[in-house]
């Protein structure tokens, strides 16, 4: 049984749009053509059987491209392991497929105080203290006598107009 990333290559190949004059393969012009449902290219798929089986939908008669799995396809490594378009012109990380970790929605910032409250002091002795983060689930009472307005507020300064 032949790849199926050979198939949609072999189909591909129907339309000279798809590549340069010395054979090479134009990616990001099949990529625009999909996201414009251009029809010559819709044509193509639809005229491969099995390109037409993972690519559309029959929905009441009609065949719904879906034109989010084909750009997976043509931009998956697999699909040209070996050119260098298979990189994307993004910097970042990706999972163990291959894809960037900001489309898959699965991303979270894993940070042990990102929900407390550092106590700190400004005496000589509070800069020998190890520093104490309260977190907001597990001393909430902590954090709301840190947090208490405190006894001293709206202080004036008020002076003779004298020397100083």
């Amino acid at each position: 049984m032949k790849n199926f990333f050979a198939t949609v290559l072999d189909v591909l190949k129907q339309d000279k749009r798809f590549f340069a004059e010395n054979g090479t393969f134009l990616r990001n012009s099949v990529y625009e053509a999909a996201m414009q449902m251009d029809k010559d290219l819709i044509h193509l798929l639809v005229s491969n059987d099995e390109t037409k089986a993972r690519f559309f939908t029959e929905v009441d008669g009609v065949f719904v491209f879906d034109k989010v799995g084909f750009a997976w396809v043509i931009n998956n490594r697999e699909f040209l392991p070996d050119s260098y378009t298979r990189f994307k012109n993004k910097i970042g990380l990706i999972d163990e497929n291959g894809d960037m970790i900001t489309t898959s929605g699965k991303v979270e910032l894993v940070f042990p105080y990102k929900d407390c409250v550092l106590e700190g002091g400004q005496t000589k002795e509070d800069q020998k203290r190890s520093e104490i983060f309260y977190n907001e689930t597990l001393a909430p009472d902590e954090i709301d006598r840190l947090l208490y307005p405190k006894v001293l507020v709206n202080v004036k300064r008020v002076h003779s107009g004298g020397g100083r």
